[in-house]
């Protein structure tokens, strides 16, 4: 190969280098710009966009500005944490990962001005009030995501019976299953069902049904739904019928909250023995024995009085 090939060679090497470059950076930008299309289209908060008011939107401002210090802080708030207690929180009032990195940061000023204005006032245990001001204030929008989180989990356990009644009786009635959702989701409001609109979005843009479901799993903790996803996993895969699974579902989940609901009742009757035994049987014995007292030393009978008293 003389130096003509070599060069051609070495040019062509570079051209293909050059366009695979071209190539990844076109397909990076196309994906991050499909990502937030389909965070726009999909998520549910979305659609909540309109109704936030101007003080929300000032206030997300002011975390969005705070968010870089915050990315720097990650005491007790990592950013994989974070997304996980948002997500099961369905992220309210917008709130993102790096918008709660800054809603902290804002807190911690908040809290920790009311703890400098409690020291120089020189109140009592002024140094504490600071120190935990400033904590308090930095955790004070984690713990609150936290607490939303957890109601909304206990909200989409409560509704779940009901679910499995609605979709059994209209899939029983011939819809199909995403005709039966759908129903579902323009009837009911609440967090289950605002999952399951998330769910039905990510069917439509042509995410995999098994990867919705398994992605629904992921943003909720209930183990009846999660056995629910399961046996819609693999009734799809294998391709049965899934009328019957809703109606077996909802009958096991009313089985398993009747046992918990014994179970319960079984835990409590020890502690009302033990607040039988600790409060109401010595307050009987306590009027018992005022009622004597008044009665043979203070009534109209007493000994005192039959003494001359």
């Amino acid at each position: 190969m003389g130096f003509e090939g070599i060069l051609l060679v070495v040019i062509g090497a570079w051209m293909a280098m050059l366009f695979a470059v071209v190539s990844y950076v076109s397909f990076q930008t196309e994906h991050q710009s499909l990502h937030r299309y389909l965070e726009e289209e999909i998520h549910p908060l979305v659609e909540q966009s309109g109704r936030t008011g101007d003080w929300l939107k000032k206030l997300n401002d002011w975390f969005d500005r705070l968010a870089p210090t915050g990315e720097k802080i990650q005491l007790l708030s990592e950013p994989e944490e974070l997304e996980d207690i948002l997500v099961k929180a369905g992220n309210p009032y917008g709130l993102t990962v790096n918008r709660l990195q800054g809603a902290k940061i804002a807190g911690a000023i908040f809290g920790g001005g009311f703890g400098l204005l409690y020291f120089l006032l020189g109140l009592p245990l002024a140094p504490l009030i600071l120190l935990g001001g400033l904590f308090g204030g930095y955790m004070s929008p984690i713990w609150l995501v936290r607490r939303m989180a957890k109601r909304r989990q206990e909200r989409i356990r409560r509704e779940i019976p009901d679910f499995l009644d609605i979709m059994s009786i209209t899939l029983q009635a011939g819809m199909s299953l995403d005709a039966a959702l759908n129903h579902y989701v323009q009837t009911f409001s609440g967090p289950l069902s605002e999952e399951f609109a998330r769910m039905n979005r990510e069917i439509r843009f042509g995410v995999q049904r098994e990867n919705a479901y398994r992605a629904l799993m992921q943003r909720t903790t209930s183990p009846e739904l999660e056995a629910l996803l399961q046996s819609l996993i693999q009734a799809h895969n294998l391709g049965t019928p899934v009328s019957d699974i809703f109606m077996q579902q909802a009958e096991e989940i009313r089985r398993m909250r009747a046992e918990k609901a014994k179970e319960a009742a079984g835990k409590a009757a020890p502690k009302i023995s033990l607040v039988s035994g600790l409060i109401i049987g010595p307050s009987i014995m306590l009027l018992l024995f005022g009622a004597f007292v008044m009665k043979y030393f203070i009534g109209e009978n007493s000994v005192f009085r039959n003494m001359g008293f």
